[in-house]
């Protein structure tokens, strides 16, 4: 099937030397093949005053202090829930589905951890718990 002819629900992926096109909402995206290699993690974040580098998926930062407590990096498993304020736990998928995130990116989204609870998630800054904003 053509990338734009199918479903509006579907994901449909064209294989091309060096990467791919994947098709998002009504949008086309070319990843490269390094894109689409899992990131490494866990990452701790012990040097609370600095950014942190992802091994091959960029950098991250936080605006405002960090919490206290053993933080880590991690990227998605499935199953993850986040505690929203004003809205309860969340099933991390569902949040990531209103908030319009393409799945092609959620395997590579950071998500942050602090004493092994889900607190943030990065650049969605509404679903941060207590924590500063995370910008990837």
């Amino acid at each position: 099937a053509s990338l734009l002819d199918a479903r509006p629900d579907a994901s449909p992926r064209w294989r091309l030397a060096g990467g791919e096109l994947q098709r998002s909402g009504d949008r086309l995206w070319w990843l490269p093949d390094v894109w689409l290699k899992s990131p490494v993690a866990p990452i701790d974040w012990s040097d609370k005053s600095a950014g942190l580098v992802l091994p091959g998926n960029g950098s991250l930062r936080a605006e405002g202090g960090l919490p206290a407590g053993k933080l880590q990096v991690r990227y998605r498993q499935g199953g993850e829930a986040l505690l929203v304020v004003g809205r309860g736990r969340r099933d991390l998928k569902r949040l990531l589905n209103e908030a319009g995130v393409p799945r092609f990116v959620r395997s590579r989204l950071p998500l942050l951890y602090c004493d092994d609870d889900l607190i943030a998630v990065a650049n969605l800054p509404q679903l941060s718990q207590g924590c500063p904003a995370l910008y990837w």
